[in-house]
């Protein structure tokens, strides 16, 4: 069995799975099959370093070659038989928010609440069981953009977005730390956390304790794709504010 290591730019797809424009039936075109993932994110979630599991070793230009634009295969593990993607030691986010003056030292107390294991069920969504245990949630002030690094085993459906968006509340004011302590600690089932914009979710890594081979080409055409769409999302971004500057004008 083949362990590959995937990236995608999650604003082309309808998420991970379930949907034909999702990712893994591309991937299930180009492999012939996927037999497994390391995450079904949704759909906006961006992924460098999601696993999925083949049969058989293709090579890494012939998979490339079928995938379409935004889809890349840029390394594989051989894996043992039975080997399960959805077991790994170690899973890493990164939530990306503009910075809005939010205050930092809040939103690191309360992103310290969720740290350890807790029953999640008023920050997941659609799931019995909702215990779960998140390693470490860092917060850093990037100047223009806040940046929320999770670490875990593994998350339910929705949880890192909604924690993102209580996280982000709490810096904003929105919400209070002992709020959402009391929700965190509740065992009813409270009104549905609201979910940060999937687009702002990144899944960076998953550690399985083995070792990928990893072609650097790919790498280098991931990196120009990513650079030129920074680049063009800049240009829009300012052109946006110049709009707004000229219709506050006339307000």
């Amino acid at each position: 069995m083949i362990a590959y290591l995937v990236a995608y730019d999650g604003e082309l797809f309808y998420g991970f799975t379930g949907h034909p424009r999702s990712v893994e039936p591309a991937l299930a075109r180009a492999l012939g099959r996927v037999l497994g993932r390391g995450s079904r994110t949704d759909p906006g979630v961006s992924a460098l370093g999601n696993v999925v599991v083949s049969p058989e070793l293709k090579p890494l230009g012939q998979i490339n070659a079928a995938l379409p634009r935004g889809l890349w295969v840029w390394g594989y593990a051989n894996v043992e038989e039975g080997f399960n993607p959805r077991r790994a030691r170690e899973r890493t986010y990164v939530y990306i928010a503009p910075y809005r003056g939010e205050d930092v030292e809040l939103m690191r107390r309360a992103a310290s609440l969720f740290v350890g294991v807790h029953d999640f069920r008023n920050f997941a969504k659609g799931v019995e069981n909702a215990i779960t245990q998140i390693f470490s949630i860092d917060v850093e002030d990037r100047a223009t953009y806040i940046e929320l690094t999770f670490k875990g085993r593994g998350f339910k459906n929705k949880m890192l977005r909604k924690i993102a968006w209580a996280i982000l509340a709490a810096g904003r004011g929105v919400v209070s730390v002992e709020e959402l302590e009391e929700l965190l600690k509740s065992r009813e089932r409270r009104t549905p956390v609201p979910s940060a914009p999937a687009e702002g979710l990144v899944l960076l890594s998953i550690d399985y304790g083995i070792q990928f081979q990893i072609d650097r080409n790919i790498l280098s055409r991931m990196f120009r794709y990513f650079q030129s769409k920074h680049q063009l999302y800049m240009s829009l971004s300012y052109s946006y504010i110049k709009i707004i500057e000229n219709i506050a004008k006339l307000l």
